[in-house]
């Protein structure tokens, strides 16, 4: 089977500099054509492990709002033996074969696009930039040039584009796209957000007002962000892209509601700071050592609720976070990481079949 399109070949550089084609195919069908080289030990390949949270923070992007698009291009090398150059600069048929054992094309750049739109509608259509018979040197280098040069948004412009669209449309819309225009960062992604555990449940500091209607004050922003922190700052390279950060936090948050829906309530000291803090820093440490070992994804969010239900909340009790706690020191540090310390023996308590309370000096006798 062979698919054509109509493209536009040109040349940036004259001389040794590849040939391109630019054109528009449907989702489903690049997946036909092309496929991903994963990165090797052996140096072969250069593509970087397939993130699940990423895939799916793409398909929950194009189906939250029907406005939403992708209009970034693929970045793709195609082999095609017989291929005869047409004129450049103008308007030529493209043909890519397709369902033989090895694809003609390769994916340069965007993946997590390619699949995550896949997922969606593989009739969308997506733009393509195609490298024709570049050498695997020449794919090579613009995946590490590509790579390297791409960067975020700094936060300075972020805040200055607030200044000059700060309207709730525009806002809530990039809620989407899980991005925020305001001073709270994630903070207000994790609000709006439908699919978040706390959707509608922060605790702004404002009056309340008729956009309230419906609102739990449950969480207190600085919660949110210190949670958040603690992830960070063990910078795992499955969690540096900010969608998968976000997409492990509503994992782990949403297996604790599931399981404790009784502790979901203002009084919970689960939802006070240190709670929250504690508990995702808890959590977490107890995840790094499976991920050095590559014995689970923390990118794949079905992994990662597994082993927090199975292996984690399953050595927990609730009624941890409703006694009566003899410390009464105030939200720092130190007093979450007794929290921690306590949640630890929690666990071994009850993986040694012994009361969950005891030796736990946090909690009272009784």
């Amino acid at each position: 089977m062979t698919y054509t399109y109509p493209a536009i070949y040109t040349r940036q550089r004259q001389g040794d500099g590849p040939l391109f084609a630019t054109f528009v195919a449907p989702a489903g069908e690049i997946a036909q054509w092309a496929t991903v080289s994963r990165l090797k030990h052996d140096g072969s390949g250069h593509q970087r492990l397939r993130s699940e949270s990423r895939v799916r923070a793409i398909t929950r992007y194009m189906e939250q709002d029907a406005r939403n698009t992708v209009p970034t291009s693929l970045v793709v090398a195609l082999r095609l033996p017989n291929f005869t150059e047409p004129k450049t600069d103008c308007c030529a048929a493209i043909e890519i074969p397709a369902g033989a054992e090895n694809p003609p094309g390769l994916v340069v750049d965007g993946q997590h696009r390619l699949f995550g739109i896949s997922d969606f509608d593989k009739n969308t259509l997506l733009n393509v930039v195609a490298l024709i018979n570049a050498s695997d040197h020449e794919v090579a280098f613009q995946f590490l040039v590509i790579n390297s040069k791409s960067s975020k948004v700094p936060r300075n412009h972020v805040k200055l584009l607030a200044l000059q669209y700060a309207d709730d449309e525009l806002a809530d819309r990039l809620t989407t796209a899980r991005m925020t225009l305001g001073k709270h960062s994630f903070t207000e992604v994790v609000d709006g957000s439908p699919d978040s555990p706390f959707y509608r449940c922060i605790a702004w500091p404002t009056e309340v007002s008729a956009a309230d209607e419906g609102r739990k004050k449950l969480v207190l922003p600085g919660a949110i962000e210190q949670a958040l922190a603690a992830i960070a700052q063990k910078k795992l390279p499955e969690l540096e892209h900010d969608d998968a950060l976000l997409e492990f936090f509503f994992t782990l948050w949403a297996a604790i509601k599931e399981l404790w829906p009784e502790l979901w309530h203002e009084e919970s000291k689960l939802l006070q700071k240190i709670g929250i803090v504690a508990m995702t820093t808890f959590v977490i440490e107890d995840l790094v050592p499976l991920a050095d070992r590559n014995d689970i994804d923390l990118a794949d969010p079905t992994q990662v609720r597994a082993e927090i239900l199975e292996n984690i909340l399953g050595l927990m009790h609730p009624d941890f976070w409703n006694c009566d706690w003899l410390w009464k020191s105030p939200d720092t540090s130190a007093s979450r990481r007794l929290v921690v310390e306590a949640l630890k023996q929690v666990r071994r308590n009850l993986n040694r079949g012994i009361k969950w309370d005891a030796d736990i000096q946090l909690v009272s006798a009784d």
